[in-house]
């Protein structure tokens, strides 16, 4: 077993570099182990092939101390009994256009279709884990007579409940996405329903059996697969509260987020969430709110929207000319808008992505924990999408909390000694994939990010990076926010809030949490540099910013909490406790 460093707030735990049940047994045994242990600041565990990946909070528990425990619980792991397993029927109708590419792999195995599909379904397969996107299901291993590698060119939509080999491997698409599997079926069963709790029918450590149906029984049953890319019923979608905002015009790409859900990574739900964290957080606390707040966040060509009734706004993060009433307006400070009065962007100036706050937070129901919208998976935020022109925004504020009428705070002050540009980066999980060379052209060299960016990630492009001779590729493994991954043609691909949950290729490094948050504000065509930190100055950058936002609007609450006229107030920390004390002189 080794742990090894995955940017500033995620460890890997592995087990092993290849597919085998043996392997998946000790990672399942420990990820049972370690969530009996109850460890104070692990935010999830995500189980994969050959590793265990841990979120943590570095300002709750120590890197060092959580690699204690990590060690402690690998010892308990070795009497965890796993629980019998279950086994889920999956009826597949194999070939046709429901396995187009069932006939071309028979035959590149001197089989019929028909042999093809008896030893398909001739045993059960361990369900690995979950990931690539929500409820794909990674199974293995089929036998070697009917193992194949990828399509050489992947498909950019492969259909919901398709059944497909690569390599060794089996799975599942368990909704419509892009994919090189080769294909050679297609189920009835559903995979994915965000409004189940948990959303999927299977989880890694589960057997799945398939079974043929006819071509005939899929038609009469389609619908039930076809649901899995259906967004939830919306029908009675009613928030609490009053209009704050009806949507003139939506803007290119405007949708609700707070700082995004936890939890649900395992079955390859991504957290989603605000691009910019920093931005919506500091939104949030200008106007007198929880930093986790639903919030919309604003990218590039902005929104118009007209103020429904009274209400208290701030606008953070990238410039995009806002206005208030067709006049510029300050960003950054707590704006009070009267009823009728609009809010709206102009031309962007610098930055990619804005964050609109309003005092209360907008009234967005809750679905895994979180506001956030999570386009891929169409669930969260405003109807599992991004806003529509006449969308009404809610709110269930009544009153502004006078105390927060025009305050402001400098975003200059939340920098961290960052260089324009420059963006800083912790080494592993895997390093030792690429040469001395390769790594001094990655922290060396320029990159341009192409026009192949969205909440997803950014592709770069520039110097190729050098693997050494263990190559580009590894068993599917996890991707924490951040990381970096580099494929085999040498390109950088940085991962970002919405990024796939497990991904096959390589990650040099990851960049510290502050930075992820800047960098979510390029464009395509910015360039970019790597600069190579340490994990402890990595972690001492976030125990900056969180210091600086727990002083965001901190007299402004006290005031509005006391009723007082002025004071000061101080954030005071003792031993591990912080308290927050507030000093008005009275006569």
């Amino acid at each position: 077993m080794k742990i090894l460093i995955a940017g500033d707030s995620a460890l890997v735990v592995r087990f092993g570099n290849e597919i085998s049940e043996e392997i998946n047994q000790k990672v399942r045994a420990f990820r049972i182990a370690a969530q009996n242990s109850r460890i104070d600041g692990v935010v999830e565990y995500i189980p994969t092939y050959c590793t265990v990946y841990i979120i943590y909070d570095p300002l709750v528990i120590s890197t060092n101390d959580l690699i204690k425990k990590l060690n402690a619980v690998a010892e308990e792991a070795a009497h965890v009994k796993l629980p019998e397993s279950n086994i889920v029927k999956v009826p597949v109708a194999y070939g046709g256009e429901n396995g187009p590419d069932l006939e071309n792999l028979a035959k590149l195995h001197n089989l019929t279709p028909e042999e093809v599909v008896k030893r398909h379904t001739a045993k059960d397969y361990l369900v690995y884990m979950l990931g690539f996107t929500p409820g794909f299901s990674f199974c293995g291993a089929v036998d070697d007579d009917i193992a194949t590698p990828r399509l050489k060119s992947p498909r950019l939509k492969v259909p919901a409940g398709s059944i497909g080999i690569a390599g060794k491997q089996t799975g599942l698409y368990a909704i419509t996405s892009p994919g090189g599997w080769q294909l050679i079926g297609r189920s009835t069963m559903r995979f994915y329903d965000p409004e189940k709790e948990p959303p999927v029918p299977v989880k890694a450590g589960d057997y799945v059996r398939f079974v043929p149906i006819s071509a005939e029984e899929f038609e009469k049953h389609r619908s039930e697969v076809e649901a899995a890319d259906n967004p939830p019923d919306y029908s009675s979608w009613s928030p609490n509260g009053t209009a704050a905002f009806s949507v003139i015009t939506p803007g290119a790409l405007s949708s609700i987020q707070d700082r995004g859900r936890k939890g649900y990574q395992e079955f390859g739900i991504s957290g989603s969430g605000a691009m910019d964290e920093l931005a919506l957080r500091l939104a949030n606390k200008i106007v007198g709110n929880d930093d986790n707040a639903p919030t919309l966040e604003v990218t590039m060509l902005g929104p118009k929207l007209e103020a429904e009734k009274e209400l208290l706004v701030a606008v953070t993060g990238a410039d995009l000319s806002l206005t208030i009433n067709g006049k510029p307006a300050e960003m950054y400070r707590a704006l009070k808008l009267e009823k009728g009065d609009t809010l709206a962007f102009g031309a962007p100036k610098s930055g990619m992505r804005a964050y609109v706050a309003v005092n209360g937070g907008f009234s967005i129901p809750l679905v895994m924990g979180s506001a956030a919208t999570g386009l891929n998976g169409k669930i969260g935020g405003y109807m599992g999408r991004k806003l529509e022109k006449g969308d009404v925004l809610k709110s269930t504020s009544e009153t502004i909390p006078t105390a927060f009428v025009g305050y402001s705070t400098d975003p200059k002050e939340f920098t961290f000694g960052a260089e324009p540009g420059v963006f800083r980066v912790i080494l592993g999980p895997e390093d030792d994939y690429f040469s001395e060379a390769g790594k001094n052209t990655f922290f060396s060299s320029e990159y341009k990010l192409t026009d192949n960016c969205d909440r997803m990630g950014a592709r770069l492009e520039g110097a190729p990076v050098e693997h050494n001779d263990k190559g580009a590729g590894i068993v599917s493994d996890g991707i924490s926010i951040g990381a970096i991954q580099i494929p085999g043609d040498g390109n950088p691909l940085v991962l970002l809030k919405d990024r796939g949950t497990v991904g096959g290729y390589t990650k040099i490094g990851s960049l510290c949490t502050v930075d992820v948050f800047r960098f979510a504000q390029n464009r395509p065509g910015d360039k970019v540099r790597f600069k190579l930190i340490s994990l402890e100055e990595a972690q001492g950058l976030l125990k900056q910013m969180e210091y600086k936002l727990s002083k965001v609007g901190l007299l402004q609450n006290m005031l509005e909490r006391s009723g007082g006229a002025k004071g000061e107030a101080f954030k005071i920390t003792i031993g591990n406790d912080s308290y927050d004390v507030f000093i008005e002189e009275i006569r």
